[in-house]
């Protein structure tokens, strides 16, 4: 009689084999921002959409979400001073602009001394006016 009651619990109970997979705040943002990155990302080949998406998940890039735009950055240590490197940014130009100040005023109290970052020719010309000088960085394929 004990062994027919047991079974009858057991049949009786509901076990979800699929329970809700949660997503992380940042993973909801991501999500939601990754659009902005990956039409940044089409114009270089060192990393693919899922690359930076690993990398956040793994804590080496931060994602900065805005609500129309994003900025992807990377902690960089040179023996003589810290940086932030702005690997990427997309969506609303000027959303991007006014989310500056915020990355900077980040930076300074994390002890960062430079912002550092690459682009197209032509970002320079949008930038200048908040500070950045152009630099000149080469690259020979092998």
């Amino acid at each position: 009689m004990q062994v027919s009651q047991s079974m009858q619990k057991a049949t009786n109970t509901v076990v979800d084999i699929h329970p809700e997979v949660t997503q992380e705040p940042w993973e909801i943002e991501w999500e939601r921002c990754k659009p902005y990155i990956a039409k940044a990302v089409k114009h270089q080949d060192s990393y693919t959409i899922d690359d930076i998406e690993d990398k956040i998940r793994g804590g080496i890039f931060h994602l900065w979400p805005g609500k129309k735009s994003a900025y992807i950055t990377e902690f960089v240590m040179f023996p003589q001073l810290k940086a932030i490197n702005l690997l990427f940014c997309g969506g609303d130009y000027k959303e991007l602009e006014e989310m500056l100040p915020h990355i900077e005023e980040f930076a300074k109290k994390a002890g960062i001394q430079r912002l550092y970052g690459g682009g197209r020719k032509g970002w320079i010309r949008k930038i200048k006016h908040l500070g950045f000088k152009h630099d000149y960085i080469v690259k020979k394929d092998l």
